[in-house]
């Protein structure tokens, strides 16, 4: 279904990657020996499911203007993607949770602040769009103030894409450990003496882990979506980078490989999730058993 989807859309798009090709190369083949040569005179239902197969197993043919192997292009490409998106998470995923247990329980006056502050965040990262906020982020910490390299670096790209992620993060662990905290066992440890912080941790944020990693299983297609963005602001060698380079040049199958593989994660994302659910949680275990 993904890899149908993705070829319909790619072999929608205007263009032809015949005029690309001939105008790059100069090759002297008439354009219905090159269509028959790169296989672009076969109906659509024809070629779709003997090329759905070859995807599944890893196989996307060859690049129409390069004439070599997709699967090593992707391959490289995905690992510089995933290695972003993981450090963005980490980063992200600190900032939210920090921020997050303080609006939610900091004790003291000092909890309105944080409250204050968390949702003002939330509302800014909102407001800032990637194509902006990179290149600010490369003037702040490159130009400005020397403390990134400007090119080659994976941190910046990370930080870009980390503030989008935390702001929302942020208020949306905030209101999870509120509604825990309301209906669970932080009460009876308060009253034992535990300080709000622990409390906060243990009777929060631990209860609301299963249902939070499960919605962000759901949220890895965004980030991956997100990194495709940021790569292209910062020239990151990544499946971003590389789609939008097969897109202008209509290079069909790496295109159609890039977006099957990145469907096919945001399905696995979403259904590790659920399943990160049902292991943290005993009531889904119990339930999915008793069925």
């Amino acid at each position: 279904m993904v890899f149908t989807a993705s070829r319909a859309i790619v072999r929608g798009l205007p263009g032809d990657p015949l005029d690309t090709l001939t105008a790059e190369t100069g090759s002297p083949l008439a354009r219905e020996e090159l269509a028959h040569e790169l296989g672009l005179d076969k109906p659509f239902f024809q070629s779709l499911a003997a090329d759905a197969i070859h995807a599944i197993r890893g196989d996307f043919g060859r690049s129409i203007l390069t004439r070599q192997s997709v699967a090593p292009q992707i391959i490289g490409a995905l690992s510089r993607t995933l290695a972003l998106t993981m450090l963005a998470l980490a980063i992200g995923l600190g900032i939210s949770i920090m921020l997050g247990l303080a609006a939610a329980g900091w004790p003291g006056p000092a909890r309105a602040r944080l409250d204050s502050i968390c949702t003002a965040f939330g509302a800014l990262t909102a407001a800032l769009p990637t194509p902006w906020l990179g290149p600010m982020l490369i003037y702040t910490l490159s130009v400005w103030l020397p403390v990134f390299p400007v090119g080659d670096s994976i941190v910046l790209p990370a930080i870009t894409l980390a503030i989008g992620f935390s702001g929302f993060w942020s208020r949306l662990i905030r209101e999870r450990v509120r509604e825990t905290l309301a209906f669970g066992a932080a009460s009876g440890a308060r009253a034992r003496g535990l300080h709000e912080l622990r409390v906060v941790f243990k009777y929060g944020l631990m209860p609301s882990a299963g249902a939070l990693g499960a919605y962000l299983g759901t949220q890895i297609g965004a980030l991956m979506a997100g990194a495709f963005i940021t790569e292209t602001v910062f020239d990151w060698p990544g499946m971003g980078l590389l789609l939008i380079e097969a897109v202008l040049k209509r290079d069909y199958p790496v295109v159609e490989a890039a977006v099957f593989v990145a469907g096919s994660l945001s399905l696995i994302g979403t259904a590790l999730g659920d399943w990160t659910q049902s292991r943290m949680d005993p009531r889904l275990r119990d339930s999915g058993g008793s069925g």
